[in-house]
């Protein structure tokens, strides 16, 4: 398919640094540059490409318009490299427009099957709904949709999970990270100027932004209780998805990540497989389907 030009929305992408709540792994090493992003960015208009691509069944790439590649049966492959955030920001994948396009794809005849490549340290909560409901869409159309991950980590193994099969690309791939956490920016006083932001609520709205308020004043536990009950959402996602699951398993449900023959042997993942075989099993999946 066509390379397809996607604008950044960076003004979403710092809101979503300064006050989402995340599921991504190794956040702490990402935290610098986050700052520097957010000092530095600017409201300008900025692209990036995206393109999925469409393979024949053997292993050749087809043109994305159905017109010139015709009616053979196709398996799209959808990138999804880097963090995860709900609208396309400054290096990070725009999931809302992944889930259309898989929507959009999944409703043509040539179209049997897909592969979800991701290479990803998760992102930002909000990111995930849109694409399990496509992940949901495609599968109610009796449509196979695996995951082939290099690193696929909390966020990205939330959505990695909900698909027929989770494979990893190599002996060195990673799963896992399932767990959540906030980010807050105490950005009351600028210390280069001097400046105070003041925020002052209304008394019939003391529970507005509670936890954040709180949180900046040093009282986690109201954070921490909004936390527990995404990551509740999340445990329940994986195991409904995949209930062989050894969750009892130290580290499976606390945040752990696994290379690939510990994760195989969690149920955490299915096989070891290229890209190319994950192709090929999608095409046989289809095919018994």
């Amino acid at each position: 398919m066509p390379n397809r030009e996607r604008t950044n929305n960076n003004i979403q992408l710092a809101l979503s640094l300064l006050r989402g709540r995340w599921l991504l792994a190794d956040a702490e090493s990402l935290l610098p540059h986050a700052f520097d992003f957010l000092s530095r960015m600017t409201s300008d208009v900025q692209t990036t490409e995206y393109s999925p691509a469409l393979y024949m069944a053997d292993g050749s790439m087809a043109s994305g318009d159905p017109a010139v590649s015709g009616k053979k049966k196709k398996v799209a492959v959808i990138p999804m490299h880097g963090p995860l955030t709900k609208y396309w920001g400054c290096s990070t994948v725009g999931t809302m427009e992944v889930a259309e396009e898989i929507m959009a794809l999944a409703g043509r005849e040539d179209i049997v099957g897909f592969v979800l490549d991701i290479d990803s340290p998760g992102g930002a909560s909000n990111a995930i709904p849109c694409m399990t409901a496509a992940i949901s869409h495609v599968q109610k159309l009796g449509k196979p949709i695996v995951a082939h991950c290099d690193f696929c980590a909390s966020a990205a193994y939330w959505i990695a999970s909900q698909c027929d099969a989770v494979f990893m690309d190599n002996i060195m791939s990673e799963v896992g990270s399932i767990g959540a956490y906030a980010s807050f920016i105490d950005d009351r006083e600028d210390k280069q100027t001097g400046r105070k932001v003041i925020s002052v609520y209304a008394p019939q709205s003391s529970d507005k932004n509670r936890a954040y308020r709180e949180a900046l004043e040093g009282k986690y536990k109201l954070c921490q209780e909004e936390l527990s009950e995404l990551v509740v959402m999340f445990h329940n996602a994986v195991k409904t998805a995949r209930p062989n699951i050894k969750s009892e398993a130290e580290g499976v449900f606390t945040g752990a990540t696994f290379f690939t023959p510990q994760a195989v042997d969690l149920n955490m993942a299915d096989a070891q497989m290229s890209l190319e075989d994950s192709i090929e099993n999608v095409f046989i999946r289809a095919e018994f389907k």
